[in-house]
């Protein structure tokens, strides 16, 4: 876009518009202006930037002109505007030093030089040259703000996206290897793209330099959503079922604290953004952002670095951090923190710390309206894959300040208050047993006692971890035989070779299976290819949990490498299947494919360990009588231990229902 328009790669035709895709991808920056517009409309943001994205607009039309073939009057309707554009961003950084006023004349300004800059380019086509000096000048004045001490616009984020779109710039010109004419996929083309959402970034991030409590957070509520529905994605492709009660108590109007249990490293943000249906803004340790490769990711994630003497950091320099998360509540945004500080396999929650309340009460002058909402996570196994998981959100607390609060620093009397009030809403709604033993065998204990009382079906990971959780709380004796009865019934059938569910097998649905069956029917040349293009991904991902060995690193292990294997497997497919745009189209069917085997085979292998759980089982029906009544003793221990601890009677039957709060 920035050179003359016979040294783009695309070669010309006789229709409408001579450049099809360099022309169509030019209604990126009539999008990108119309939403700048919108935006300083809605927000009463500064007027100035009302140029900006007229600017954007014409330059959208000027450039789909340019590509089109109109001659002389689109070399000048792309480049007045473009140049103008790049004087908006120029003069706005070269002035902003002397405050918002001052960069508002700067920018408009700027703008007007721009737009002179590029009647010249027009005439003799130096659009590059001139180009390049604008951005040199918008270099030398942000590393001047940041002498400065003011808040950066460039992140590491909108670097890396500016790298990209020259990238892509460069690659689309007429002397590029990567040329290719008669391709759809033509790197000008991206470039429009890339480079409008760079303008809308950009904007983005001016805006919150300038004036943070008017910010509007376009492009990070954008990745935000993104991310929360490749979440979702991830959690649906890595668990058989995530049951989520409480949902209702999280507000959608309000600023909103999140506190959760934390005992399943990266696996833990995964499911709460899942939940919650976009990406809060994490805190995690600053140790993270020690590892290189892991600092796009965090910036693109938007994650807040905590400062822990544990690392060898300083806790002063948790000052910035808590103020980010202050303006970040004051703008209706949520904040999500594991106030544990650390991750592991736990019986129960580990001591609770006080950053979330000094965040919430912090928070309080300029987010009078914060709520902190408890999560507590729960997981079938950190182990295998297609486990379940059980998300139980708590009742939303309201902090309360006693007393004064100086510069954002809370008393340490209501801290420590409010930190005993968090710590018992979380623990309200985490697993609390005393240790990871207790932990096992109740929930084994629980699934046989919830199993029995079933006619149909086999009980969900949520009932089971309802059953588990009321025996944690009975009286030392009440377990002690609860835990006795399971050991026998368990060693019991050990010796004969059978496990619970081959004894009363059950599980299957219908309906998915009747959907498996006639998927593999029709289905089963697409099955059978996509399993065998996956099947190193799955060994990768097996062989990567098997060599870890702490259980509360092996989820996050299982979700990160599995993530990775998918995307290089989709890619050297379509890579090696296609060629062009073409392989693109087929490493998502190829994604498509690897869905499809997993909605098939799941329910299937289900059927198969059933079925083979019922012949196993009758092979061995002489030895199950002293088996079957060694289960029929662990029903009744954990009959009594509930109805001894609440006294009600017909407690199997509130035990074998679903969690409350749906």
């Amino acid at each position: 876009m920035l050179a003359a328009v016979d040294a783009d790669c695309e070669a010309r035709d006789d229709w409408f518009l001579e450049q099809d895709v360099n022309a169509w991808s030019s209604v990126a920056y009539v999008a990108a202006g119309a939403l700048i517009v919108a935006i300083v409309v809605r927000r009463a943001l500064p007027r100035v930037f009302l140029a900006l994205g007229v600017l954007a607009t014409l330059e959208g039309v000027g450039s789909v002109l340019y590509h089109g073939g109109s001659g002389t009057v689109g070399q000048y309707l792309h480049d007045v505007p473009l140049l103008g554009l790049l004087g908006f961003v120029a003069g706005w950084h070269a002035s902003r030093i002397r405050g918002p006023g001052a960069s508002a004349v700067g920018a408009l300004v700027g703008a007007a030089v721009g737009a002179v800059a590029g009647l010249i380019a027009a005439a003799f086509g130096v659009s590059t040259v001139l180009a390049g000096v604008a951005v040199v000048v918008v270099v030398g004045t942000e590393l001047v703000a940041r002498r400065h001490g003011l808040p950066r616009v460039w992140n590491l984020a909108l670097i890396l996206l500016a790298v990209v779109a020259a990238l892509t710039w460069w690659a689309g010109t007429g002397d590029s290897a990567l040329c290719d004419e008669q391709s759809l996929l033509q790197p000008h083309g991206a470039w429009h793209l890339l480079s409008a959402l760079l303008l809308l970034g950009w904007f983005d991030n001016a805006m919150t330099a300038a004036w943070p409590e008017r910010a509007p957070r376009v492009f990070r509520g954008a990745t935000d959503r993104l991310l929360g529905l490749l979440t979702k994605a991830l959690t649906q492709a890595f668990y058989r079922s995530v049951e989520v009660t409480g949902r209702a108590r999280i507000p959608s109007d309000r600023p909103v604290l999140v506190v959760a249990n934390h005992g399943n490293g990266f696996v833990d943000p995964i499911v709460v953004a899942s939940v919650l249906g976009r990406l809060p803004r994490f805190l995690a340790k600053a140790a993270l952002w020690k590892v290189i490769v892991a600092r796009p990711f965090l910036a693109l994630a938007g994650v807040l670095p905590v400062y822990r003497r544990s690392d060898g950091d300083r806790p002063d320099d948790n000052r910035a951090m808590f103020e980010a998360c202050h303006q970040e509540l004051a703008g209706g945004a949520m904040v999500a923190i594991f106030p544990e500080g650390t991750t592991g396999d736990r019986g129960g929650l580990d001591r609770v710390r006080t950053g979330a309340a000094r965040i919430a009460l912090g928070a309080l002058p300029t987010a009078p309206a914060t709520v902190v909402v408890p999560i507590g996570l729960a997981f079938e196994s950190r182990i295998e894959t297609r486990s379940a998981a059980l998300v139980m959100v708590g009742e939303p607390i309201a902090p309360r300040a006693l007393r004064p609060i100086d510069e954002g620093e809370p008393h340490r009397d209501d801290v420590a208050a409010l930190t005993t009030e968090i710590a018992s809403a979380l623990e309200a709604v985490s697993p609390d047993f005393s240790s990871v033993e207790e932990r096992e065998v109740m929930r084994a204990a629980a699934r046989v006692y919830v199993d029995s009382g079933l006619q149909r079906g086999a009980a969900t990971f949520g009932q089971i971890e309802v059953v588990a959780r009321r025996l944690a709380t009975t009286p030392a004796p009440a377990r002690d035989r609860v835990t006795n009865a399971f050991r026998q019934y368990a060693t019991k059938l050990q010796l004969i070779g059978l496990r619970d569910r081959e004894l009363a097998p059950r599980g299957v649905s219908t309906g998915r299976l009747a959907l498996s069956i006639v998927g593999l029917l029709f289905l089963g040349p697409l099955v059978a290819v996509a399993t065998l293009i996956h099947l190193p991904a799955l060994l990768l991902v097996l062989g990567a949990t098997g060599a870890v060995r702490s259980t509360a690193t092996k989820g996050t292990v299982r979700l990160l490498v599995g993530l990775f294997a998918g995307l290089l497997t989709w890619i050297i497919a379509g890579v090696l299947l296609a060629d062009g745009f073409g392989a693109v189209v087929a490493g998502v069917l190829v994604a498509v494919g690897g869905a499809v085997a997993l909605a098939v085979w799941t329910p299937l292998t289900r059927l198969v360990a059933t079925l083979w759980g019922y012949l196993r089982a009758r092979d061995r029906v002489g030895l199950l009588p002293p088996v079957l009544a060694a289960r029929a003793d662990v029903v009744a221990a954990v009959d009594a231990a509930l109805t001894d601890s609440d006294g009600c009677s017909g407690s199997r039957e509130q035990g074998a229902t679903r969690p409350s709060g749906e």
